[in-house]
């Protein structure tokens, strides 16, 4: 089939993938993501020195609240990618390649925007993942569109 159809296809009949492993590896990046988007949310400090390890205590109060909401609003645009594929994974299921697709180009290319702006911080926050998940994703992306679906 024509990459393009395999991206955005002309019907929607919202079959779960004949390779099962595409399936699982969706619900295992919803949870994941799921939870990455709420601490992000809801942690008192966003994540930003309970896990990136950035020294908020050593900011000015204004500083380090800047950094926090920064964490807390990132956090919900990860939300809203998770609820879309959430929705794909329920309901849209043919859109599973665009899905992984648009995941894997944002974890490559915000770890390559880290690279490019780094955080200067003591220790590699579990952000660094994020080409390690990208590429995995990416894999899984072309597995997807190799279907023969």
């Amino acid at each position: 089939k024509h990459f393009m159809k395999k991206l955005i296809p002309e019907t929607i009949e919202n079959k779960i993938p004949s390779n099962k492993f595409i399936y699982y590896f969706c619900w295992l990046l919803v949870g994941f993501n799921l939870f990455r988007s709420l601490e992000h949310i809801f942690a008192e400090d966003g994540g930003a020195e309970s896990i990136a390890g950035i020294p908020l205590s050593s900011y000015s109060p204004e500083a380090a609240n800047n950094i926090v909401s920064i964490f807390a609003q990132w956090g919900f645009s990860q939300l809203v990618l998770t609820c879309i594929l959430l929705l794909v994974v329920l309901k849209i299921r043919e859109l599973i390649p665009l899905m992984l697709l648009i995941i894997a180009l944002e974890n490559i290319f915000r770890a390559g925007i880290g690279f490019y702006k780094s955080l200067i911080i003591s220790a590699a926050p579990p952000g660094a993942l994020s080409p390690l998940i990208g590429l995995v994703t990416l894999i899984f992306f072309l597995i997807s569109i190799r279907e023969n679906n």
